[in-house]
């Protein structure tokens, strides 16, 4: 099923549109990045978003 096609409650972290989403909120990023090792993080720097690479 493509993402179009998703809802919102469908969706998960492992989805890139959803990733793309929440990694761009350094508040929310911050907040999910502190969850998986279970530690506090003072803060966090969003890079820049994700490009396509053309390798011909």
């Amino acid at each position: 099923m493509s993402n179009t096609n998703k809802t919102i409650q469908q969706l998960n972290l492992e989805d890139d549109f959803l990733f793309t989403k929440v990694m761009c909120n350094k508040g929310i990023c911050r907040k999910v990045l502190e969850k998986i090792p279970g530690v506090s993080i003072r803060e966090a720097s969003v890079p820049a978003t994700q490009k396509t690479i053309n390798t011909l």
